[in-house]
């Protein structure tokens, strides 16, 4: 099916000045230099310890990148970002622009495009639009189905970007230096996350209800649908196929649906 979707919880962040790019480059961790106007990708901002402080879509213009951000993170975003400008010549501020997924259709000519996997197509930023509206409680089924985490509900604050999943679409291990690096680097070469987001194959789960495995705790669901359901789980029990249990009912682990379509 080919449409478009807007999406009301996002909001967008504008970055100008000719130090935007080196500037958001050295702040998160994908490679934002590379980025040619037209452009786009994932990547989170994380702090000195590697965890996350944001989970963006950047989109790289002409004279600007925009990036595309949970509402309710978005002048915390701002904030955290701007603690680091010194000499720089950037300026930040929120966007009127809107997100917009597509699904089934070709960007605009020059329309700047990163991936949304939380329902498999691609997102950008935008002025007016004829998009379809859908509600946020069905663009949650539909994202949880697929396995992709959402802000302040399956990610936040506490995780690294590899445990929420993150890593293929939003991590580049060789773009260089930027705060937060060492620690990301360090898992990358000398272990793995000590937990991991995955599926779980189970009807009826509650968010924050325990998993446990042979009656020992292992990790928590974070959200819901009809029968799937997200939660963190320890590095030992992520395999798909393991059994385990949801406020001890049978439930069984799967890989995160969305990452059999990166490439």
């Amino acid at each position: 099916m080919s449409h478009l979707i807007e999406f009301p919880w996002f909001g967008v962040i504008r970055m100008t000045g000719r130090d935007r790019a080196r500037f958001l480059h050295g702040m998160c961790t994908n490679d934002i230099k590379s980025l040619a106007p037209g452009r786009g990708c994932r990547a989170a901002v994380v702090n000195r310890q590697g965890k996350m402080v944001a989970e963006l879509a950047v989109l790289a213009s002409v004279d600007a990148l925009h990036a595309i951000v949970e509402r309710s993170n978005l002048q915390p975003t701002i904030d955290h970002l701007s603690k680091f400008l010194v000499a720089d010549d950037v300026s930040m501020s929120r966007s009127d622009l809107r997100a917009v997924g597509l699904y089934g259709i070709p960007p605009p000519e020059g329309q700047a495009t990163a991936p949304e996997p939380a329902l498999g197509g691609r997102i950008m930023a935008v002025g007016e639009s004829s998009a379809e509206q859908i509600s946020e409680a069905e663009y949650d089924s539909r994202r949880i189905e697929n396995g992709f985490p959402r802000w302040g509900v399956d990610m936040g604050p506490e995780y690294l970007p590899m445990e929420a999943g993150l890593e293929a679409i939003a991590v580049s291990y060789s773009k260089g230096c930027y705060i937060g690096q060492e620690v990301i680097q360090r898992v990358k070469t000398y272990s793995e996350p000590p937990r991991m987001l995955v599926q779980l194959g189970i009807a009826g789960a509650r968010t924050q209800e325990k998993i446990t495995a042979k009656g020992e705790e292992i990790g928590h669901v974070t959200s819901a649908a009809k029968d799937v359901a997200l939660g963190y789980v320890r590095r030992e029990f992520k395999a798909p196929g393991t059994h385990v249990e949801v406020g001890g009912r049978p439930a069984h682990v799967r890989a995160l649906p969305w990452q059999a379509t990166i490439t």
